[in-house]
C-alpha cells in the first residue's frame, strides 16, 4: 500500500483487483489481505459473526526485578478468579523483565474489562515474580485481545484476495495471534503464492488450497476449552490447574520429542495420542471432570478433527513419496496437487523441526 494512504475498498475484476477505486488506485493481479483480525475484507467475509473465543492479554517491561535469565512460558499459581483462569509468562528483556497475563474466555459481554484485568495484573505481579510494585519502574505496557473462529484458516470468498497472517486466522486458539503462524508457514505460503501466480490459479478455489484445513489446528479447540471456563459455569475453583499439571506431567514423562512441539504450538497424532493415553490412565478422575466441563458436542466434534489428524499423519509420507511424480503433471493439476502434499504436511504438524 502507499504511505499515509488508508484503506478504503477493493474492486476484484476478471482479470486483477483495484485497491482504492476512484482515488489513488493500485492495480495487481493479486490483493494479499494482511490486515489483521479487524481487517474490512474479513469483517465482510465473516459477516459479523461473534468470535468462538478470546484471548485476553496484558503486560509490560520493566525494570528493577531481581536478576533472572530464566522464562516462563506457561504459569499458573491461582484458582479461577472472575470466571477467568489466570495464565502467566515471563521472558528476559533488553530493558530489565518482560511478563504478561493472559486468560482464555468466550466473548459473553459479562467478561471482565482489560482494565480489570490490568488491576489483576499488577496487584498479583509481586507474588508471580517475588518482588514489589515500588522496586520496578515500567518502561511500556501491553494489552489487548485476539478473536479466535473455528472457521479458521478463513477460506477466501472472493477471486484474486488471499487473507494472510492474522487476517487468514491461521493460528491455533492458544497462540497469541497468526504472526508467528504465517512465519511457520511462511515457505509454503511464498511458494505457493508464487505458483498461482505463474499458472494463474487466482480464483477463490485455487487462492483455497493455500490456506487449508487443518486438524492439528483444530484439535486444539478442545484444549482451550479446557482452560477456560463459561461466564455461568460452575467447576471447582482449582480444577483447570489440576488438569494441566496432570497431562504436562505425562508430557513430560514422555521427554522433549513430545512436549517441545506442544510448546511451540505443533500439534502430531503421535504426541498427541501418547499423551491421551497416559492421562486416561493415570488421572482417569481428571478425564471425567473435563467431559462436563467442555460439553459433550465439543467433545464429539473434537474426536472428528482427531481421527482427521491421524489420516493426515498416514497420507504425508504418502505426498513426500508423490513428489516426483506431481513434478511430472501439467501446471494446473501439479499447482493443485502440491497444495494438497502441503496441506497434509502442515495439517499433520510435519512441518515441525528442531
Amino acid at each position: 500500500m502507499f504511505e499515509q494512504t488508508p484503506f478504503e475498498g477493493v474492486t476484484a475484476h476478471p482479470n486483477g483487483v483495484v485497491v482504492n477505486p476512484g482515488q489513488k488506485e493500485l492495480r495487481s493481479r493479486l490483493l494479499l489481505d494482511a490486515m489483521g483480525h479487524f481487517s474490512p475484507i474479513v469483517q465482510q467475509a465473516r459477516q459479523g459473526k461473534k468470535p468462538d473465543a478470546v484471548c485476553m492479554v496484558v503486560g509490560s517491561c520493566a525494570i528493577g526485578f531481581p536478576k533472572n535469565d530464566s522464562g516462563d512460558l506457561i504459569v499458573s499459581f491461582t484458582p479461577l478468579q472472575n470466571q477467568c483462569q489466570y495464565f502467566w509468562e515471563a521472558f528476559p528483556a533488553r530493558d530489565g523483565r518482560t511478563t504478561y497475563l493472559f486468560t482464555y474466555l468466550d466473548a459473553d459481554p459479562d467478561r471482565p474489562t482489560l482494565e480489570m484485568l490490568f488491576e489483576d495484573y499488577l496487584r498479583l505481579l509481586p507474588e508471580y515474580q517475588q518482588v514489589s510494585l515500588e522496586q520496578l519502574q515500567f518502561k511500556r505496557a501491553l494489552f489487548g485481545f485476539f478473536p479466535c473462529y473455528q472457521q479458521s484458516p478463513l477460506q477466501p470468498q472472493w477471486n484474486r484476495i488471499l487473507p494472510v497472517g492474522d487476517s487468514s486466522g491461521s493460528q491455533s486458539p492458544l497462540s497469541f495471534g497468526g504472526f508467528g503462524a504465517m512465519i511457520r508457514h511462511l515457505k509454503r505460503l511464498t511458494e505457493g503464492i508464487h505458483e498461482s501466480l505463474q499458472v494463474d490459479a487466482l480464483d477463490r478455489r485455487a487462492l483455497a488450497l493455500l490456506q487449508p484445513y487443518q486438524p492439528n489446528l483444530a484439535v486444539t479447540w478442545l484444549f482451550q476449552r479446557a482452560m477456560s471456563v463459561g461466564a455461568n459455569q460452575k467447576i471447582a475453583a482449582n480444577q483447570i490447574n489440576q488438569v494441566l499439571s496432570g497431562v504436562f506431567k505425562e508430557m513430560s514423562a514422555l521427554g522433549e520429542p513430545i512436549l517441545k512441539p506442544f510448546l511451540q504450538d505443533v500439534v502430531q497424532f503421535p504426541a498427541l495420542a501418547q499423551t491421551m493415553v497416559r492421562t486416561a490412565i493415570f488421572h482417569p478422575g481428571l478425564v471425567l471432570k473435563v467431559v462436563p466441563q467442555v460439553g459433550l458436542p465439543t467433545l464429539l466434534n473434537w474426536l472428528i478433527h482427531y481421527g482427521n489428524l491421524a489420516g493426515y499423519s498416514a497420507l504425508n509420507p504418502l505426498g513426500r513419496s508423490l513428489q516426483p511424480w506431481a513434478k511430472k503433471l501439467p501446471p494446473i493439476p501439479q499447482y493443485y496437487v502440491r497444495r494438497w502434499f502441503d496441506a497434509w504436511q502442515y495439517g499433520a504438524g510435519g512441518d515441525y523441526l528442531e
